[in-house]
């Protein structure tokens, strides 16, 4: 029996390692750059074999150790596809956050695939489903079966070995907790062990060092909260527009484009404050760019590949740059030319401060690009609106859409950005014909998704875009980089604002670190450089501090309680109303204002076909007889839904 024991656990072994390979592979796309981790890690292989034996460790508990066997390898095998193909796509390996996307992947199945290609697809998973029924049936049963003692201590000896080889290579830093570049730890690390990590690992554990203490130190750090320094009789708008996957090709040594396709940035660059923007992803992650860049925290503290909207923000408020503004008079609002239900927007804004929200639900004369997503231009007027809508200042956050992949080719890419640098033009000089006190912040949230390396970049790093701070203020013409959880405090920092814990934490940070960098300028010694590493690593120790206090934590930083309540989110700008319900000819027709595409007739609470005929007149689908004559105006209701069927906002 031992024998028997022995040689089945040597089967599942070699299973193991050779999954580990195949799946390296594939990630890697290269037999060669597979060789090489295996040969220059090889305890880290090791490790990740022994984390990919664990599913295959019910082999010793059954007859049907062939079917267990190839069920683990399936398991493994189809991770190790996944992650495969979404590195194609968008070069972000697969995390255990990805399951929370499902459903909006499903929704751009046809923007990323052929139908023969999704066709395929549905074919192979229905096949591997059949085919394990066929297994299950047909797999050989072992007579034999190893005793339950043994395997439990062969099991039990190998979930022990695997947390203690994890224990020693983290200690010994072979493996990390934390990932700063996910990519990077994706490659160094192994993808069984990160993604693994992924799974059990989100939110942002407890610092050894935290405590009220701490806080308090903190607390006596910050620069001081006044406000409207500059700016106190007329503080001006301030607007962000995060431009999707939006790259000066410039930047890209081996770029093969001659003609610009994006002079008017480029003009902004060289005559406005500007700079690097080190952002938290490249490919895609849109939404984690935008979470560093409204709340000021950093992502390298909460779980690997995590989306802070997917998981803490949906039950818990945060401090943010509308809260913290709002405080000022501000008027708060998002803009977003994209579904409302997208990354749970409709949810997540309210917990972040907005007041309101206007996503392309409620946008009207909407075109759209080649493959379908919604051109850019259309964000000029909805800005106006949100503008408009108020008598005192406004903070707007406006998310853009158009370069969003997946790209035909490249010269596609390069159409799309072109487009999206006109749309900047036609918006700063709407804005400044406008002659208010106005800020605009305009920025890439993250490289597009080609197989770029970071060697071929100028910046030297796929983890940088660029900013610029288009202002009618005069502000001086400053060129430095920042972190895109710095980006808001810096911005607030040239105005004189001086609002919100991490808004000030980040601005105690950056002035102190201005002064370090003009004297390390005259002065280059090991004594100014080892300074400069204490303070930031200070800096950074402080600041998981005070993400972990303000989300996870007692709120100790602000006196036991979180000062923050969520906002009641309006959906659009301008009303949508129900005027007059006609019932004839066994359909409704609901005449009123303010009708698009996305306005749906709801009878009895369940959505109906519905026809947009006009602003002022939306009809539904042709109703049987018996529906026809059991309704009355009372049960008629009309919404604004998405192609996700989520009602968002009722017309009055």
């Amino acid at each position: 029996m031992k024998k028997y024991a022995f040689l089945w656990y040597l089967k599942i072994l070699g299973a193991a390692a050779a999954v580990n390979c195949f799946i390296e592979l594939l990630g890697r796309k290269s037999a060669v750059f597979m060789w090489k981790y295996m040969v220059e890690n090889p305890a880290v292989f090791f490790i990740n074999t022994a984390i990919i034996l664990m599913l295959f460790l019910p082999v010793l508990f059954t007859k049907r150790k062939w079917f267990a066997c190839i069920l683990a390898l399936a398991v493994w095998i189809f991770a190790g596809v996944v992650n495969g193909v979404l590195l194609t796509f968008r070069t972000t390996p697969f995390t255990a956050a990805d399951f929370r996307l499902v459903k909006y992947a499903l929704g751009m199945l046809t923007t990323y695939m052929s139908w023969p290609e999704i066709i395929l697809s549905a074919a192979g998973i229905i096949g591997a489903a059949i085919l394990c029924a066929v297994l299950w049936k047909k797999a050989p049963v072992e007579k034999e079966k190893i005793p339950f003692w043994l395997g439990a201590i062969i099991a039990g000896v190998n979930v022990g070995g695997m947390f203690f080889l994890v224990n020693w290579g983290i200690s010994h830093n072979l493996l990390s907790v934390q990932f700063g570049n996910i990519g990077q730890a994706f490659k160094e690390y192994g993808f069984p062990y990160c993604f693994s990590n992924s799974l059990v690992n989100t939110g942002i554990s407890k610092p050894g060092f935290y405590d009220e203490k701490l806080m308090q130190e903190i607390e006596k750090e910050l620069r001081p909260a006044y406000t409207y320094d500059v700016w106190e009789e007329q503080p001006p708008n301030i607007i962000m527009v995060q431009l999707e996957s939006f790259f000066d090709l410039y930047l890209w040594i081996n770029n093969p484009v001659k003609e610009d396709p994006i002079p008017f940035f480029r003009y902004l660059k060289n005559h406005y404050p500007s700079g690097y923007l080190k952002v938290p992803s490249v490919g895609a992650g849109t939404a984690n760019t935008e979470f560093e860049c409204i709340t000021g925290m950093n992502l390298d503290f909460f779980g690997p590949g995590e989306y802070p909207y997917k998981t803490i923000l949906r039950k818990t408020t945060c401090e943010s740059l509308p809260f913290d503004l709002m405080e000022l008079g501000y008027s708060t609002h998002a803009i977003h030319n994209n579904e409302a239900t997208f990354y749970d927007r409709n949810r997540v804004f309210s917990q972040l401060g907005f007041e309101t929200f206007t996503p392309i639900e409620y946008m009207s004369n909407i075109e759209k690009n080649p493959i379908g997503w919604c051109k850019d231009k259309i964000l000029t007027g909805e800005i106006v609106k949100a503008l408009d809508s108020t008598e005192g200042q406004d903070f707007i956050y406006t998310i853009s859409v158009q370069g969003h992949g997946a790209y035909p080719d490249f010269p596609y890419y390069c159409s799309q950005i072109k487009e999206m640098d006109d749309f900047v033009r036609d918006l700063i000089r709407t804005l400044n014909s406008r002659e208010e006190p106005t800020v605009v912040v305009l920025y890439g949230d993250h490289l597009p998704g080609f197989s770029w390396d970071a060697s071929e970049m100028l910046g030297g790093s796929l983890y940088q875009t660029q900013y610029v701070v288009w202002n009618n203020l005069g502000l001086p013409e400053e060129k430095r980089n920042v972190e895109s959880y710095q980006l808001g405090a810096y911005v607030l920092n040239m105005l004189g604002i001086h609002e919100g814990v991490m808004t000030r934490f980040h601005q105690a940070f950056l002035d102190g670190r201005t002064e370090m960098t003009i004297q390390g300028s005259l002065v280059k010694t090991k004594q100014l450089q080892r300074k400069r590493k204490i303070e930031e690593e200070k800096y950074l120790e402080d600041m998981e501090a005070l993400e972990y206090d303000m989300l996870y934590g007692d709120r100790e930083i602000y006196g036991g309680e979180s000062p923050f309540k969520a906002t009641k989110l309006q959906f659009g700008i301008e009303p949508v109303t129900v005027d007059e319900i006609v019932i004839s000819d066994h359909r409704v027709l609901v005449y009123g204002e303010g009708f698009n595409a996305y306005s749906k007739i709801f009878i009895d609470g369940k959505m109906t076909d519905t026809m947009y005929v006009w602003p002022e007149l939306i009809i539904s689908e042709k109703l049987t007889e018996k529906k026809a004559n059991g309704i009355s105006k009372a049960d008629i209701q009309v919404w604004q839904t998405g192609k996700d069927k989520v009602p968002l906002g009722q017309a009055d």
